[in-house]
């Protein structure tokens, strides 16, 4: 199989952005299980006005960033609609090198050990963590070389998911849905920071199964796949997520629904957190600060390590229970919590709706 140079960088991309391609349940789907005691999302729904002054600033700790809005990359070059300077092609070449060599025929012969007579890797890892992990170890080498760590604040906060035994000895985290916001490539592996070994799962859009190299180690890693005009695939993707939390592992979802075009947050789609509601799972939010400015919108590949100015953070809040709260009413919650967390560029602009219906 042959692949031109710009079908590497869209599966590059595309490899970064699966976050871009999470997706939520559509409200259409979601209404048939809302309970009876919900209010209506529209009746229910607030601006975040109350947070946001009449000048942009939200709440009394915004965070000051001025500095943060001109970053210099150097010279690059264009490739179609995306540039590429020289740190991210030294990036590009390296990472496009390793995913083709190590990490997807690793996945392929995950996937060819679990076809064996007997399944016994099946039996040995039934939720599929294997590739997780050799994701993970991939990453390590790739962001540890290229300084691409972000900073993880709020630790500390997970300590509320452990599971703690009648004699008071700590257990493992519980199984949570963690949302964050989107606007850059690299929210994906900086969100599975917080993770390291531990297993998680994406929900995808089908689309990506046809895109090659991408579509089939996602699949060979047991995320879950949607298309939002199929009915049926709506409910199995539905009836997936709520399983997965149910085995222990964990969602991760950003429910704006794709990167944001001028790095501040927008509105939630209605029913991204249902799967959570359903199990009774929390909701951890998390609020991805600069990873834009690591990777522009308009950029192919990474066009600054995370740790140069402004180093990219992610802060990671307190759990939300979902028991008890309406679709609404969580929404409004966590969106507030991400809100939070962000510096002043990419707040939500002053009369952004907390959701919307998709």
């Amino acid at each position: 199989m042959r692949f031109s140079f710009a079908s590497i960088l869209s599966c590059h991309a595309l490899l970064l952005n699966s976050a871009a391609s999470l997706c939520v349940v559509p409200s259409s789907f979601i209404s048939a299980h809302r309970s009876a005691s919900s209010r209506p999302f529209g009746s229910s729904i607030k601006l975040h006005s109350a947070a946001i002054s009449a000048d942009g600033s939200f709440g009394s700790g915004a965070i000051s960033d001025t500095a943060a809005l001109n970053v210099r990359y150097g010279p690059g070059i264009k490739i179609g609609k995306l540039k590429i300077n020289l740190f991210g092609a030294i990036f590009g070449l390296w990472e496009v090198f390793w995913g083709v060599f190590f990490w997807y025929p690793a996945m392929i012969l995950y996937g060819l050990l679990r076809r064996m007579p007997g399944d016994l890797l099946g039996k040995l890892d039934p939720f599929r963590r294997i590739p997780i992990c050799i994701g993970y170890m991939w990453g390590l080498i790739v962001m540890t070389l290229f300084g691409m760590w972000a900073k993880v604040e709020g630790r500390e906060n997970l300590e509320a998911l452990r599971e703690v035994d009648a004699n008071g000895k700590k257990g493992k985290l519980k199984p949570a849905m963690y949302v964050a916001n989107h606007c850059s490539w690299m929210d994906i592996p900086f969100v599975c920071q917080i993770f390291g070994f531990l297993n998680y799962k994406i929900i995808a859009k089908a689309e990506l199964l046809k895109v090659p190299i991408l579509g089939k180690a996602i699949q060979v890693g047991g995320h879950i796949f949607l298309d939002r005009t199929n009915r049926k695939s709506q409910m199995a993707a539905f009836k997936s997520g709520v399983q997965c939390l149910k085995d222990g592992v964990n969602l991760v979802t950003f429910p704006e629904g794709t990167r944001s075009k001028n790095s501040r947050m927008g509105s939630f789609k209605m029913g991204a957190f249902k799967m959570a509601q359903v199990v009774g799972a929390s909701i951890v939010p998390v609020s991805i600060s600069y990873a834009d400015k690591v990777q522009p919108l308009d950029y192919a590949f990474p066009a600054k390590p995370s740790m140069w100015r402004p180093k990219a953070v992610v802060k990671v809040g307190k759990p939300i229970p979902t028991e008890g709260e309406t679709d609404s009413e969580l929404l409004e919650k966590v969106w507030n919590a991400i809100a939070d967390g962000l510096p002043e560029s990419q707040k939500p602009a002053p009369g952004t709706p907390v959701g919307v219906q998709t």
